[in-house]
């Protein structure tokens, strides 16, 4: 049985919350960010956990929100690689063609 794709990338999406977290700390509450990315303060706790996948506007978003860069918040490709070393084709070559595409 093939497991869900988020379990595939569970890596990724914890390392991309952490970020998010590092960004928001000290200079936004979590209910704050939720408010100006327009999400609840679940939402937010659960992305900054790992548990929830985001969209690449919600992304996009929250970088805004934090005034942030988009790349900050993502892994590059290095830490993608090692991330993503047991996953499967096709979600390795989605991940780096979006990380890629928001490369300035």
């Amino acid at each position: 049985m093939r497991r869900p794709r988020f379990e595939e990338n569970r890596e990724f999406y914890a390392v991309v919350g952490q970020r998010i977290a590092k960004a928001r700390s000290g200079r936004l509450t979590q209910e704050a960010l939720a408010k100006k990315a327009s999400l609840t303060r679940t939402s937010i706790i659960n992305i900054e956990k790992g548990r929830q996948q985001i969209l690449l506007h919600t992304l996009v978003d929250i970088a805004r929100a934090l005034q942030v860069s988009l790349t900050d918040l993502v892994p590059d490709m290095t830490n993608i690689d090692m991330l993503l070393r047991d996953k499967s084709p096709k979600g390795i070559e989605w991940i780096k063609n979006a990380a890629a595409r928001a490369k300035p």
